[in-house]
């Protein structure tokens, strides 16, 4: 028997190399040469070519026609189900092609003023491709010193930009929703409030409140807390003189005043609280203020708006969406708290993994690891640094202080017309109106026509909104593409199609 054992473990490691070796070469596909890896780039860069030089030709539309070859009927891309062999680069990117690209509106088209406009940015794509095909891990400094000085460094740039003091700390995250989720659990921890007090927790913000806060509020376990909506002024803007108010008969009722909103650049219509009266109440208090600036944060760079964002240092978190305000692609969220030592402690508090035990975690430079509650995350900076670098920051300015006019010449120019109520000039870069119909008819059937008929011509994409309860169309000016010929199209084309409706067409 002791000397049939040893033949018996070679031949199961015999046999156990011979598995490798085939796995190997199987498995070998997942790793292809050079020549492989340049004509799969070939192809994606050809389908990158044209999706975004499309949208310059004249009379692109923003959504594709159904009838298009690039087009496909919603859920076909299920009928290309995964399959045990692989398939080659030219029919997977045409099924990428007709079901993904073509069946939805087209981001990067300059008549694109729905919502708020996001990315687009080349260089950014360029980044997310260097920071993913090179593997770069940026969760802890000690595994890549460079990448996080890199996204340290571009906090520390935005940081100064908003007035925050040395001492602050932030990261980068996965959008404005991820990054409110981490300033409320800072701002809860460094309350200390336990839950059992969730229940009398109040959360302030005005009435044009982005639902994200809400939805952190349930993210951090605090559904429980009330939140309240404060009235706005003839300006949209969160009434300083009602919140106080509502914060001491809070106070008088046993709740916890919790946390302010203040947000500059409401989704809706564009408007800037007033930060610098909110933090005064917000320090007579002790409540936590949080600044959303994910859609208008970065017009700071423009100097003819710069008293707008006047008290946002003084605020305790903000929040910024780069993929927004700087053009890069979707999924880029930044958080800074001017106290960084909550941020850490919020976020680090927690014994580390076992397998973090040979990693030397810097006390200067802190991680990412440290700073959110993402662990093996995406290396999202090269997406902000490379067009940075590349354009100069002078080049974003320009851009911003554009859509600013921008939006101010589509207002002044719609207004001139007679045809339609305009409740607010542009703070920002949204501006929202209705066509103003003849007393006695119904002014929202007739602007959802009015929608409905500019939408059909597919050349410019809006969104609609309401404003103190009644229907208004809205346009926003945010796209990197989107000029002066634009806007006189979406002019035209919104003018004609009032004016169709004026004489009962």
């Amino acid at each position: 028997m002791a000397t049939s054992e040893p033949t018996c473990n070679q031949e199961g490691i015999q046999e156990l190399r011979e598995e490798l070796e085939v796995l190997r070469t199987t498995s070998s596909v997942l790793d292809p040469g050079q020549d492989v890896r340049s004509a799969w780039t070939g192809s994606v860069l050809e389908v990158v070519t044209r999706q975004t030089e499309t949208p310059q030709d004249a009379g692109a539309k923003v959504r594709p026609a159904a009838e298009s070859e690039d087009a496909a009927a919603p859920g076909c891309l299920r009928q290309h189900g995964l399959d045990e062999g692989p398939a080659d680069i030219d029919t997977v990117l045409q099924v990428y092609r007709q079901s993904v690209l073509g069946t939805g509106e087209n981001a990067l088209h300059p008549g694109y003023f729905a919502y708020i406009p996001t990315g687009g940015l080349y260089p950014a794509a360029l980044g997310d491709f260097l920071a993913a095909a090179c593997g770069t891990y940026t969760g802890a400094y000690p595994l890549c010193p460079g990448g996080v000085e890199m996204e340290n460094m571009l906090i520390t740039w935005l940081a100064a930009l908003l007035g925050y003091p040395q001492g602050h700390a932030g990261n980068i995250s996965s959008g404005g929703t991820m990054a409110t989720i981490t300033a409320l659990a800072t701002a809860r921890d460094s309350a200390g409030i336990k839950a059992a007090d969730f229940h009398r927790c109040v959360l302030y913000g005005s009435t044009l409140l982005h639902h994200s806060a809400e939805k952190a509020l349930q993210a951090v376990g605090m559904a429980e807390a009330t939140v309240r909506k404060v009235p706005v002024d003839a300006e949209f803007r969160m009434n300083v003189f009602s919140l106080e108010q509502q914060i001491m008969q809070d106070k008088e009722a046993g709740l916890l005043p919790f946390v302010v909103v203040a947000t500059v650049g409401t989704t809706d219509v564009g408007s800037v609280d007033p930060v610098d009266a909110i933090a005064d109440v917000c320090r007579r208090h002790a409540v936590w203020l949080h600044v959303d600036g994910a859609y208008g944060g970065f017009f700071a760079l423009v100097d003819d708006v710069k008293h707008l964002f006047r008290g946002v240092g003084r605020s305790d978190s903000v929040v910024l969406n780069p993929h927004k305000g700087l053009f890069v692609p979707c999924g880029t969220g930044v958080l800074i708290v001017r106290e960084g030592g909550k941020l850490l402690r919020c976020c680090s508090s927690h014994r580390l993994g076992n397998y973090y035990s040979c990693l030397q975690l810097s006390h200067t430079e802190l991680s990412p690891c440290q700073l959110s509650f993402e662990q093996t995350r995406h290396f999202r900076g090269p997406r902000l640094w490379l067009p940075l670098k590349l354009y100069g920051i002078a080049a974003f300015r320009a851009a911003l202080r554009e859509k600013l006019l921008l939006a101010r010449y589509f207002y002044q120019r719609l207004k001139e017309t007679g045809l339609f109520e305009l409740p607010l000039k542009p703070q920002l870069s949204v501006v929202v109106f209705r066509y103003a119909t003849p007393p006695g008819e119904d002014t929202e059937y007739h602007n959802q026509r009015l929608l409905a008929a500019i939408l059909s011509d597919g050349r410019v994409y809006l969104t609609p909104t309401t404003v103190g309860g009644a229907f208004f169309l809205r346009v926003c000016v945010l796209h990197f593409r989107s000029h002066l010929e634009h806007v006189d199209l979406c002019l035209t084309i919104i003018k004609q199609a009032a004016e169709r409706i004026c004489n009962g067409g």
